[in-house]
């Protein structure tokens, strides 16, 4: 068969160019806003919080009318946390890059035209076409496709496991708020009796019919009483402070939350105990999950390091003329001698990080099971130093009611009434503080064990992308 190129590449190039730039993308600025992207208000959410794969019950309507418990400040934080928009974003280069690497790679076309300067007889314009392919990409394509796929899912995973810690923390915040807002309701209580029996000792004082030291033990107690609660409101206001942060809400938001309820009892471990539980850890938590898919994606690696060794090859068919109108059609193989390179070194690079990353998830793995027999054994000894005291406090709370008469009747002396009460006070703040350090156990302890057990790993990107059009 003849193939005429004669007048085709000043015809040909201008549909190429054409069909060329309609495939490719456009240019659209994505300015930066000039505000904070804090919301001023709690949003309406339609999230079930089963999808969110969290530590809490899966079924829970979010309602914010009546104030948030615990379960939709974990639901909101994880939903409109500033920090886990930038991750998910963030994760979108993961699949960008996964996407990227199924891409099979482009050939390359090359043309040339010579005119000849001499007008003899016989010449004509000579020209050039050539398309080239490089083989070496579509050899190393599965382990390239295969160690993106699995960095995906290790940023998804680690997306996953960073809404857990989210989670873990809004609750943390949710009971410190709620415990401190508790707290300083007792000091105020204290206060204002202090304050009461300052003035009544101030004003007997001034009439002559008590001595200065009972006065003055009454306005060391009231000074105290001020700075104790000076402190707990100061406290109150920095963890209300970052909660709001963490729900990326502004420091203007109104954040009404429901009543915390009683700390949980002992831990409902599954079938096997603590050490049932350990067991099936790496098939549950995020972040060893992570870890794994990270290893496996460095494990490709390896092997595209390997593959990459072998000499690359590139093939080519070219068709021209020259300036003596002969036509002639060739066929070309460019092929890369790994005499000196070989690729050694990325083989070298890859496996010692393929070391690394064996290490780092034994070492996770291992710190996992200290930290989790760490949390067992604590929140053993924090639940009975709370049964010890709050078994005793009723006794106390009446021995204060029975003193607080006698004071009145001049029984005892101001100094030893002052003392029961400092002490009950002291007790009463124990207990609160005890039942905070309880909750929190057994937070930490939900969220390295990842209960419950659900099979949504690597959910979060898709999931982060639908709450996030969750706004009001």
């Amino acid at each position: 068969m003849a193939i005429s190129f004669s007048g085709t590449l000043p015809r040909i190039a201008p549909l190429a160019l054409a069909a060329l730039l309609g495939g490719c993308a456009s240019y659209h600025p994505l300015p930066l806003g000039q505000g904070a992207d804090l919301l001023d208000r709690i949003p309406s959410l339609h999230v079930d919080p089963a999808s969110l794969g969290l530590p809490m019950s899966s079924r829970h309507t979010f309602d914010p009318s009546d104030g948030l418990d615990m379960t939709e400040v974990a639901t909101l934080a994880v939903v409109n946390n500033p920090d886990l928009k930038v991750r998910r974003r963030r994760a979108d280069v993961a699949q960008a890059q996964l996407f990227a690497a199924h891409l099979l790679p482009d050939p390359q076309i090359s043309a040339s035209t010579d005119h000849p300067t001499d007008h003899g007889p016989g010449l004509t314009d000579a020209y050039g076409l050539g398309l080239n392919y490089d083989l070496t990409a579509l050899v190393t394509r599965g382990a390239r496709t295969a160690a993106a796929r699995g960095h995906a899912r290790q940023i998804d995973l680690a997306l996953l496991w960073r809404e857990w810690q989210v989670a873990q923390r809004a609750r943390t915040l949710y009971v410190q708020v709620e415990t401190e807002t508790h707290k300083r309701d007792l000091l105020r209580r204290s206060q204002r009796l202090y304050a009461q029996r300052y003035t009544r000792s101030r004003a007997a004082l001034r009439a002559g019919n008590l001595t200065l030291d009972v006065a003055g033990t009454d306005l060391t107690a009231l000074m105290d009483a001020n700075s104790r609660l000076g402190q707990a409101e100061r406290k109150l206001d920095r963890s209300r402070h970052a909660l709001k942060a963490l729900l990326g809400l502004s420091p203007d938001a109104k954040l009404r939350l429901a009543a915390l309820d009683r700390p949980p009892a002992a831990a409902n471990w599954p079938a096997g105990g603590l050490a049932g539980a350990i067991k099936t850890l790496a098939r549950r938590r995020p972040d060893l999950l992570a870890l794994r898919a990270g290893y496996e994606s460095q494990e490709a690696r390896v092997r595209q390091a390997i593959l990459a060794q072998f000499p690359s090859v590139s093939i080519g068919f070219t068709r021209a003329r020259d300036t003596s109108d002969v036509h002639t059609t060739g066929f070309g193989i460019t092929l890369n001698l790994p005499i000196f390179n070989g690729n050694r070194g990325a083989i070298a690079v890859q496996r010692a990080t393929r070391a690394a990353l064996h290490q780092a998830y034994r070492a996770r793995l291992d710190a996992a099971y200290g930290e989790l027999d760490q949390l067992h054994s604590q929140g053993a000894l924090i639940r009975s130093q709370l049964g010890h005291t709050e078994n005793r406090l009723p006794a106390l709370q009446a021995m204060v009611a029975r003193a607080a008469k006698a004071y009145r009747a001049r029984d005892i002396d101001a100094l030893t009434y002052l003392n029961m009460q400092t002490t009950l006070l002291n007790k009463q703040l124990e207990v609160a503080d005890l039942r905070q350090s309880l909750w929190d156990n057994r937070i930490a302890l939900d969220t390295l064990l990842t209960w419950p057990q659900r099979d949504n790993a690597g959910a979060a990107h898709a999931r982060g992308r639908q709450h996030q059009e969750n706004r009001p």
